[in-house]
């Protein structure tokens, strides 16, 4: 009896083992033409039916804690019980704090947001930006940052003269896009005494329309109509490389000297700043580009995977070790959108991922597992608290940006919608201040 189907990998009867499917032999029995997403699905939802039995939204937190108690230490069976301990308290989080961006012109939406620690002295910054161009800031202690953070409240910084497109954090520095024909990039320093804050415009002819950017280190690459373009020294600008797609890129990913690019026509784009000469290398054989599903997410996870979100609503992760393999690692159902670009948040540990939907909802799914996304656990949440249970909750208007952060409490979503940064703290019932 031949073993388990493994995704991106055949089983060869004779040899008894498995090897990619890019090496299969050609002759033989046709392979059917399946679309690899729905088979990975169907199989993700196959094995999630199978763990169904111990999964831990079908449990109460009191018998997982018991479970838990009752491991010995540094166990597989420990670990798990505590992913999914983690799983149930995620998906009761009750707990949330609301701000209104004061936005001088009304109408103005927050379409991005970015939480930073500074290193060098233990400061919070915040910012968002909005509809109309308008970038804030929010500075507090992390010794008190809830507090501080409402209290203070917002600081209008800079208009960038039309819509903020991104918002992006290093250690150093605070970069904001801004989209359309006469695109600006803010430069907001973190160690506020050595810099000055200071506005550059890009000139048509080199890049327009930024719909996103990615900072590492001093290394900003800003995905623009039909080209990647990146710039080596944020600080300085000294060099500018511009790399043709040919079509939009929507999103943008970077790792050490490697940059992903992800395009409006579906494909995903791998460059090499090493050598600026190449044109980049395109990956998972056009898996999306027939018929075009735009990739408007990508995020790199455990050093060799690649997370993609379409535009359709599919969520996926692929192996970056085997980029011609068209099979995804796992599949992450019950995403709803259909035509917009929408943010997703991954935590610090690449445990869980947060989407929001076209519908105005936010999804949780856990990372390990794939599947559908996890049921809002109402049991352990009292009753004056379901009200605000995160994954229940039908927002006003559309999420335009999330973010994941470590507090001194535990960690936090970010949810930019309209008007409001909303502030939750994931795996907390309590609601304190918040007035739907």
């Amino acid at each position: 009896m031949p073993p388990r189907d493994l995704p991106g990998l055949y089983w060869d009867e004779d040899r008894q083992r498995y090897f990619p499917l890019s090496s299969a032999p050609s002759h033989g029995k046709e392979r059917p033409d399946i679309d690899p997403i729905a088979q990975s699905q169907q199989q993700t939802a196959s094995d999630t039916d199978t763990r169904n039995q111990a999964f831990p939204l079908m449990k109460s937190q009191h018998r997982l804690l018991s479970g838990l108690r009752s491991s010995p230490p540094s166990t597989s069976r420990k670990d798990r019980l505590t992913h999914f301990l983690q799983c149930s308290q995620f998906a009761s989080t009750g707990k949330v704090e609301r701000s209104l961006m004061p936005s001088p012109w009304y109408g103005g939406s927050v379409t991005a947001f970015q939480t930073k620690t500074a290193r060098h002295n233990g400061r919070v910054w915040s910012f968002a930006g909005d509809s109309v161009g308008w970038v804030y800031s929010s500075l507090t202690s992390s010794r008190n940052p809830i507090t501080a953070f409402f209290a203070h409240g917002w600081q209008p910084e800079f208009n960038l003269s039309s819509e903020v497109s991104s918002i992006c954090c290093s250690d150093s520095w605070c970069i904001a896009t801004s989209f359309g024909p006469d695109c600006k990039i803010l430069h907001f320093p973190l160690d506020t005494t050595t810099e000055d804050i200071r506005v550059s415009r890009i000139d048509s002819r080199v890049a327009c329309d930024i719909w996103t950017a990615d900072l590492r280190g001093s290394r900003l690459a800003l995905g623009a109509r039909s080209q990647l373009v990146c710039i080596d020294d944020v600080a300085n600008r000294a060099t500018i490389h511009n790399l043709p797609t040919y079509s939009d890129v929507f999103s943008v990913a970077q790792e050490n000297h490697v940059i992903y690019a992800g395009l409006r026509n579906g494909g995903i784009f791998r460059f090499d700043t090493r050598t600026w000469g190449s044109k980049g290398d395109a990956l998972l054989d056009g898996l999306f580009t027939q018929p075009h599903n735009s990739i408007t997410n990508l995020r790199l996870l455990c050093d060799f995977q690649l997370l993609v979100s379409n535009v359709d609503g599919k969520i996926s992760t692929f192996d970056l070790r085997f980029p011609a393999i068209r099979t995804p690692l796992k599949a992450y159902t019950g995403n709803v959108n259909s035509y917009v670009i929408k943010p997703i948040a991954v935590d610090p540990s690449e445990d869980f991922l947060f989407a929001a939907g076209q519908d105005n909802r936010i999804r949780l799914w856990s990372l390990r597992s794939g599947g559908p996304p996890l049921a809002p656990n109402t049991s352990s949440t009292p009753m004056e608290s379901q009200g605000l249970n995160l994954l229940q909750h039908h927002f006003m208007q559309p999420i335009r940006a999330m973010q994941i952060s470590e507090e001194a409490e535990g960690m936090a979503l970010w949810v930019g919608s309209g008007s409001d940064v909303f502030k939750y703290s994931l795996g907390q019932h309590v609601s304190a201040g918040c007035n739907f």
